[in-house]
């Protein structure tokens, strides 16, 4: 199963259980009005889902053009011009202020040369503003799995990529669950796919509870971490 598959089938619980990607999309837009105001000619949005952050801009910035984009279908809720595909592969807006995505990122393979290719979407003093997750994201699973995925640095990735930051922050939110298999049944239900695809043993499922368990709680239930980040920048 594709990443578009994994999504398209959480699609209508995702709203439900992703509390940190609904915080990270406002928080995101909170950001981009702070330092830019809300009027906008062209805006570009990549990875909407089920729009979190749509409906923040829709509801708060005023705009001439609004593309959105996702791998799947549009699920956002809203009937603006919708690029259906791998932002990777194809072909992006031209002359937008801002390209703006909250926890998308993550997901492209080749970060580096997205980003740099990017930059031709970008009009003169365009804006990027995105977040996605750092190195701490989900660390109890990681910790026992040894296994998920791999979150970059864009303090140092964006320089390279040839953008200036200008405004950079991270926080850590811990959400409880009152046992392991509810950590799990979250993972699944929110499309993060940070396990393994192969069927677990009941063995193995006894031995990650009891693990989890041991490890990672406490009175409030187990933890998981998230690790957000946020970053603003422009083209050099």
């Amino acid at each position: 199963m594709n990443k578009a598959d994994d999504f398209s089938k959480v699609a209508g619980s995702y709203r439900k259980n992703a509390i940190v990607q609904m915080k990270m999309a406002k928080n995101l837009f909170l950001l981009c009005k702070k330092y830019f105001g809300k009027n906008f000619k062209k805006i570009f949005e990549i990875g909407c889902g089920t729009g979190f952050l749509t409906e923040n801009i829709v509801k708060n910035f005023v705009f001439d053009e609004l593309v959105l984009n996702d791998i799947t279908d549009n699920f956002s809720g809203y009937d603006f011009e919708f690029l259906k595909g791998d932002v990777t592969k194809i072909k992006l807006p031209k002359e937008c202020d801002l390209i703006i995505s909250s926890a998308c990122f993550q997901w492209i393979a080749d970060i580096e040369v997205f980003l740099t290719n990017l930059k031709g979407s970008l009009s003169k003093d365009g804006i990027l503003a995105f977040s996605s997750f750092g190195k701490d994201n989900c660390k109890q699973f990681k910790s026992i799995e040894n296994t998920g995925l791999f979150y970059e640095n864009y303090l140092n990735i964006l320089p390279k990529c040839g953008y200036e930051i200008f405004e950079y922050e991270k926080e850590i939110q811990t959400v409880y669950f009152s046992s392991p298999l509810e950590v799990l049944r979250h993972i699944q239900l929110t499309g993060v796919k940070i396990h393994s695809t192969k069927k677990w043993s009941k063995e193995h499922l006894k031995y990650f509870e009891q693990r989890y368990s041991e490890l990672f709680g406490d009175d409030n239930g187990v933890a998981l971490t998230y690790n957000p980040v946020y970053v603003l920048a422009k083209v050099k």
